[in-house]
């Protein structure tokens, strides 16, 4: 397993909204699909900032996710958001996050994600590094 290095890491405030809020008064799985997202596209804005990507017709596409909800997360909760670069081999990165609300872990996930060639659906299994001087 090839790790990144130097390991690429997020940290980031999660805003929980009324509307995030389903019925049973704590937060829609929905939502935590959109943290993943937002904390994703903060990883590979660090990894190959996307419009380099798109200008080499690549986009970074989910091929996996696997999420544990371990506590609900309310309206006034306060959560962060934590997600990290874990590998890379044969193109497949896998990312693992997860949500901490007052120092209890609330949810994990663990996600593979590709870069995907737009134009021929080739999965790109070089140095991502080389999308830093697109």
């Amino acid at each position: 397993m090839k790790l990144i290095s130097p390991k690429i890491i997020t940290e980031t405030q999660l805003n929980v909204n009324t509307y995030d809020i389903d019925v049973a008064g704590h937060v829609n799985n929905l939502v935590y699909i959109r943290w993943l997202e937002d904390m994703r596209n903060i990883i590979f804005a660090q990894l190959c900032p996307l419009n380099n990507l798109l200008k080499l017709n690549y986009y970074p596409v989910v091929v996996a996710c696997e999420m544990r909800y371990k506590k609900q997360i309310k309206l006034f909760d306060k959560p962060i958001g934590k997600m990290e670069v874990f590998s890379y081999i044969h193109g497949i990165f896998v990312l693992k996050a997860e949500i901490i609300v007052s120092k209890v872990i609330a949810f994990t996930a663990i996600q593979k994600c590709v870069l995907l060639n737009l134009e021929n659906n080739i999965i790109f299994k070089g140095n991502p590094s080389i999308f830093n001087q697109a």
